[in-house]
């Protein structure tokens, strides 16, 4: 059984703590960047089966990041507080902030079936 990873790109640390912890209880490898560019060196020295990605962090924009995920086969779902701003990024699946732990493992189910 291949083991499933994620890269959780989010600046907050209560939220990037919470979903890892709710992915690893699920079997599913989790990491934490707090920023883009800790996300794309990351990106580039290991692949991942899933990328959760923030749409505000402190470092700009995420889109080269969810375009290089995407580009090396990674699954990527986007998070925001801003409606506005996720509904933009369909038809990649969107979660907006706050999100139930359970709508999140839902989407990773999606995704990433064998999660």
């Amino acid at each position: 059984m291949t083991q499933i990873s994620a890269l959780i790109v989010e600046d907050e640390a209560t939220i990037a703590e919470l979903v890892a912890t709710m992915l690893e209880a699920n079997g599913i490898h989790a990491t934490i960047s707090p920023d883009v560019a800790d996300a794309m060196q990351r990106i580039g020295d290991t692949r991942y089966t899933l990328a959760l990605v923030d749409l505000t962090l402190p470092d700009g924009d995420p889109d080269a990041l969810i375009a290089t995920a995407r580009a090396q086969g990674c699954h990527v779902i986007v998070m925001s507080g801003d409606p506005d701003r996720l509904a933009g990024y369909a038809p990649l699946p969107l979660l907006e902030k706050p999100f139930r732990m359970k709508a999140l493992l839902e989407q990773v189910r999606q995704v990433a079936p064998a999660a």
